[in-house]
Formats: C-alpha cells, structure tokens, sequence
C-alpha cells in the first residue's frame, strides 16, 4: 500500500520482523541473548529497528545487527546488507530515539537555547489530545494538537514544541491553524535531526491560570515519511491521547503501541479493523506515548 521505492531501511526491518516471527522467539528474550554475548541493546531500540522507525547506525548498533543474525541463525549480511549505506559513513552516532538518548537530549537544549525559550519547569501539561491522519501513501498527511496547559507559579507567556524528524532533513514540518496563540520563532538544529518553535500565546497565565491552545502540524515533500505518532511530556499529566486514522486505502498490515518512561519500555501490538486506533492514560508522565505502523509486502 507504501511506495517505498529503494528504501532499504524498510527492507531491513522487514526482513528482521520475518525472522523473528519464523523463529518464534520474543523481543525480550532476543535482548537477553544479546546482551550474553556481549551486545547490549535496549527493548527500545529492538522495537525501533523491528518496526522500520529506525535502522541501526554506528559501529555498535552494527555489532548488535550481527549478534541477532548469529542468535537467529541468519547468513552474515542477511540483515546488515538491507541498511542504507549511510549507517556505515560518517560519524558514528548512538540510536536515534526520541528524547531517550544523549544526542537528543543534548540537540534538546541546544534548539531551546537557539529558540530563546523561557523556561519551562513551572508549566503543567492538563490534557492533551492529539489526532493524527494518514494518507492514502501510509505515512502521516498531518496532525491536530489540542493542549490545555496551566502555570504553576509565575508568568507563562509562550509553549516551546520540539519536533523529531524520521531521519535527518533540511525540511520542517510546518504548524499553520494556530488557536490561542501564534508562532513567534522557529528554528533547525544544525544537524537536522530536530527543529522547534515557540507559540506566543494570546494571553499569557499566572500561577493557578490555564490556557487552551491548537494548531496543525503539515508535512511538506521533501519532509521524509513518516509511520508514526507520539506525544512526549517532561512531567506527570491528567490526560493524554494519541488517535491515529487511517486513510481507507492504507491500512497497516501491522501496529504497535508503546509507552516509555525511565522505568520501563513496554510495546502491544494493535489491531486497526475499524481504521483507526487510539492510546490513552491518565496521570502518565514524564514519558513517551506512541503508536507505530508498517507495510509488509
């Protein structure tokens, strides 16, 4: 139902979800014979290459890729010769995985230092929902973020958003429609990995005060596709909701859930007969809510 063209990157984690099925063995207990051998890798990351989110990159995540052809009695190559070449050139960097590794969280603060963002520690997320549609091409057409925040003490004026491309681009997505506020500043992190913008909100809150915000995040060509939807939250919040629909044409053959924290990585595989599929919590924070899909051939 997906164009993927020469997309080897899909290819890779096609061919890693294939053996893993045929070998009838678990991502956990993958990640514990892995880390016997001395290739320690975490369920996150597994679950990122499993569903194509994310391929392997750097000479570590490479030495893992043969251990699990080892553990699943594959041919050297089998599953390392489908990566993009660009995981063997260049500098070496650890997994990509939003706001959970170093590199994230270091280009985090540098795109908030370049953005001039106020400080954040005294906002509350209340409820956030967010709707995400996707296309007749399997990747996301856009995305509806309705946010109800509150001050905890002081003055809060404007909200910082960080997003996390695919994969590194010169292109950002672009925030139109804004209700309750509008976009003051944006910026691309020099490595392309991550971008932001500040909303300046229409009226600013006081400590007890909430404010409601919304607008539509678009996905210009030339921005790579996207199969996924998450919502991240720096602190424990009432209401959470991430709602994924389907375009009728492109219903995923696979879907998975996953909610990450410090404490835990924890995934559940979905099913999406009635076209659309939703994860919701309340109190949860901080973390990382998502749903992933994916197209097997």
């Amino acid at each position: 139902m997906t164009n993927r063209g020469d997309d080897r990157s899909g290819a890779f984690a096609a061919a890693l979800r294939a053996a893993i099925s045929e070998r009838g063995v678990t991502l956990a207990r993958l990640q514990s014979q892995l880390k016997d051998d001395g290739n320690p890798v975490s369920m996150a990351t597994l679950s990122y290459w499993r569903s194509g989110d994310r391929q392997p990159e750097g000479a570590q995540s490479l030495s893992v890729v043969e251990g699990i052809e080892d553990r699943l009695g594959l041919h050297r190559g089998h599953l390392g010769g489908l990566l993009l070449p660009s995981a063997r050139l260049g500098p070496i960097a650890p997994p990509r995985l939003p706001f959970d590794e170093e590199r994230e969280q270091r280009e985090t603060e540098e795109t908030l230092q370049a953005l001039r963002a106020a400080p954040q520690d005294a906002l509350r997320d209340l409820s956030t929902h967010v709707t995400v549609f996707v296309g007749a091409d399997g990747a996301v057409a856009k995305t509806i973020m309705r946010s109800l925040v509150q001050s905890t003490r002081g003055t809060i004026s404007e909200v910082p958003l960080i997003d996390v491309a695919p994969m590194e681009t010169d292109v950002m997505s672009v925030i139109s429609d804004v209700v309750g506020g509008r976009i003051d500043r944006e910026y691309l992190h020099p490595r392309r990995l991550l971008s932001g913008v500040v909303i300046a909100l229409d009226e600013p809150i006081v400590a007890g005060g909430t404010t409601l915000f919304e607008f539509t995040e678009t996905f210009p060509p030339g921005y790579p596709p996207r199969q996924s939807a998450w919502h991240a939250t720096s602190r424990q919040a009432r209401e959470s909701l991430v709602w994924v629909r389907f375009h009728p044409a492109a219903l995923p053959s696979w879907c998975e859930e996953y909610v990450e924290t410090d404490d835990e990585y924890v995934s559940t595989m979905r099913s999406v007969r009635s076209g659309s599929v939703h994860l919701a919590r309340h109190g949860f924070g901080p973390g990382v809510l998502g749903i992933r899909w994916g197209y097997d051939e």
